[in-house]
């Protein structure tokens, strides 16, 4: 509920010198605050102010500190700014404003240690620092200069002020695509504790003495830049650093020794997405909890990596070539909430001390929630140590070698939203231990060798939808890492969700086995899928017309089965489904041709020799139906349909990544932004890649 300010209750308050009303959700006109001319300092951030700035607060001249940020102010720079020479601290950020600002407005501002200026629209503000020469009187100690279009017009070069600067502790340059090369023009800035010139165009080698011009640092972000060759090892002397986060950009080599031994206060590291390779050296750091490695061409085993570091809570190793077995020593890491291990030469068994991880002194406070094995050559049936995982949220083990049954105990996983096991060798029945899985959005069973019928007790999946209110699972965090989207694709759309995990997501895919029977009408009560595929099986008996109720369902995959009868024309009821594959079946009639059948052409239907109608030029007076022309064994043909077929990647290009960042508390006396949070973040793409099953 918003609070509606009347200034006129504090404007006669003629000795006033402090005024804070933040936090308080109030809007309405600051204008009353103009006759306040003793103010010292006045604090209106954090609330639902969005009037353009009255231009009677250049009254305000003894005014040192004026925070403003996380409104709604817009419109452009005030101009009485520059009158107010006084200030010592001085926050526009998280604001709508627009239009140019030149910093030379403030250089006779000689007592300006704080600068912080960021916009929440898309077009943001265009801060300019060298249409005109100008030296700046002031000595910052904390300067955010956040998506400002730096120097735009001025092909967007480091601002030159910068070089006279000798006091900064925090500096924040991101998001600017400013072009230049390593940050030495902070050389004299000894003290800098926080540095973040991630999101830009910055390129060329880092310097060697990194550790000569950065001594105090404890968090740096060089991020989605074109940073190349070698990972300097003076960065490894650093000795106070908590974060450091290289990723996306070019570098190449080796990671440095030095980096792993030396750098004793290391929190979060992030190396992601660059050509490094070579093997992990071993951190005597062991309070690391954040290591992010993915996207590379590191090798080595799984055991380097791990090394004596038992305080990891995520790591991230998808996308390189590490190998061998999956070592016993990880049940020691009783910490750990997120493991990323896909897609590298990992082989073997999972083994039994797995289950360590679990342990009921940890359930509470640290609890394994998302698991990614996908993509190795791990082998033998799905391990029983898997049943502590109660607070396991997803599991991933797909393109693996898993054989024997879905264990009956799988049910124990009743916190599970996402189950992966497609490209694995399992077989028998669908146990119906699945139907109590009350939170499930996403299954993938495909690709294995079930050979049983559908179980019916699938209307018990309600896909999780409207069924959990236990708060937001994924929060996002202001960090020295951007905001990473959750992408989702389905009829050709992407949905982006920053909230519950997967709640709006929703498949079940069944494709390539060897399923027999009918499709129980049950499956059509599913009235939250998007996407259903059970393709590539040998079902027979007709399309129910209970899939009438898919109301949301959006791809519909049917396709070389042994289905028979008429197309039920109640389907046309699906306004969403944009995807519609029922070739080689045995169905007869003439299909739909209202709403969206209106849309769907002759490739849906293929291989069905009873079909017949215009779409299909062919009569339909005397057309018998006939077995299907094409056996379910021959999989030539290619089935296009938006299913679920994940890959990850993190922001662009990156394939599999999830985020957690740590909690530390970033100078609450200089900056009152959000200090860093437990986050994970998970992204997620459907697509339409189902193919050939093997």
């Amino acid at each position: 509920m918003y609070s509606l300010f009347f200034s006129a209750d504090v404007q006669h308050l003629k000795n006033l010198k402090m005024l804070t009303l933040s936090y308080n959700q109030m809007n309405g006109s600051i204008e009353g605050l103009c006759n306040l001319k003793d103010l010292v300092e006045l604090d209106i951030s954090q609330n639902m102010f969005s009037a353009k700035f009255p231009e009677c607060l250049s009254n305000l001249t003894n005014l040192r500190v004026l925070e403003l940020s996380n409104n709604l102010f817009s419109g452009k720079f005030p101009s009485f700014i520059s009158n107010l020479t006084s200030l010592a601290y001085l926050s526009f950020y998280g604001n709508y404003m627009q239009g140019s600002f030149s910093l030379s407005t403030l250089a006779n501002h000689s007592n300006l240690e704080v600068l912080y200026i960021s916009s929440k629209n898309n077009i943001g503000v265009d801060i300019e620092t060298e249409k005109t020469k100008w030296f700046p009187k002031f000595q910052l100690k904390s300067l955010i200069l956040r998506n400002c279009n730096l120097n735009k017009d001025k092909g967007s070069v480091i601002p030159t002020f910068l070089s006279y600067q000798y006091n900064l502790m925090l500096v924040d340059l991101s998001g600017n695509k400013i072009v230049g090369s390593s940050p030495s023009w902070l050389i004299h800035n000894h003290n800098i504790n926080y540095l973040d010139i991630s999101n830009n165009n910055l390129s060329g080698l880092l310097t060697k003495d990194f550790d000569l011009f950065l001594p105090s640092a404890t968090q740096l972000n060089f991020s989605w830049n074109s940073f190349e060759g070698n990972i300097p090892s003076s960065i490894g002397k650093i000795k106070k650093l908590l974060l450091l986060d290289l990723s996306h950009n070019h570098f190449s080599g080796e990671l440095p020794k030095q980096l792993a031994t030396d750098s004793d206060s290391l929190l979060y590291l992030s190396v992601s997405d660059n050509f490094l390779s070579g093997n992990i050296p071993k951190f005597c750091n062991l309070g690391m909890k954040n290591l992010f490695l993915n996207n590379n061409n590191f090798s080595g085993t799984l055991e380097d990596v791990l090394g004596n570091n038992t305080e990891l809570a995520f790591l991230s190793i998808s996308n390189n070539s590490f190998s061998g077995t999956i070592p016993s020593s990880i049940g020691t890491f009783s910490n750990m909430e997120v493991l990323i291990m896909s897609e590298n030469l990992l082989e073997g068994e999972i083994p039994i001390e797995f289950s360590n991880m679990f342990s009921l002194e940890m359930l509470d406070l640290s609890s394994k929630q998302f698991l990614y094995l996908q993509k190795n050559d791990l082998s033998g049936s799905i391990p029983i140590e898997l049943s502590e995982s109660s607070k396991l949220q997803l599991l991933d083990l797909r393109e693996n070698k898993f054989s024997g049954k879905i264990p009956n105990w799988i049910d124990n996983l009743s916190e599970l939203r996402v189950l992966l096991l497609g490209w694995n060798n399992l077989e028998g029945d669908i146990p119906i231990q699945l139907c109590r899985l009350k939170k499930i959005n996403m299954m993938d069973l495909s690709r294995n060798m079930f050979n049983a019928s559908i179980p019916s007790c699938f209307q018990n999946l309600t896909f999780g939808i409207g069924q959990y209110n236990d708060g937001p699972i994924f929060v996002i965090s202001i960090s020295l890492t951007q905001d990473i989207p959750n992408g989702f694709r389905t009829k050709h759309n992407d949905y982006f969700y920053k909230g519950k995990v997967l709640e709006k997501m929703t498949g079940l895919d069944l494709s390539c086995n060897k399923l027999t029977g009918t499709i129980p009408s049950q499956i059509g009560h599913l009235q939250q899928v998007l996407a259903l595929n059970l393709s590539h099986n040998h079902l027979s008996g007709p399309i129910p017309i209970t899939f009438s109720n898919l109301t949301e369902i959006e791809s519909l995959d049917l396709s070389y089965n042994n289905l028979s009868g008429k197309i039920p024309y109640e389907l046309t009821q699906l306004t969403f489904l944009s995807t519609f594959n029922v070739s080689y079946n045995n169905l007869s009639g003439t299909p739909p041709s209202t709403g969206q059948f209106a849309t769907f052409v002759e490739d849906s239907y293929r291989g069905n020799p009873g079909l017949c109608g215009s779409l299909l030029d062919r009569k339909c007076e005397g057309v018998k139906s006939s077995p299907s022309s094409q056996s379910n064994d021959n999989e030539e043909e290619e089935t296009n349909v938006d299913m679920i077929t994940f890959y990850w990647r993190f922001l662009h290009d990156f394939r599999l990544s999830c985020f957690a960042s740590f909690y530390y508390g970033l100078w609450p006396s200089l900056i009152g932004i959000a200090s860093y949070i437990p986050v994970n973040f998970c992204v997620f793409d459907l697509r339409s890649s189902l193919s050939n099953c093997f």
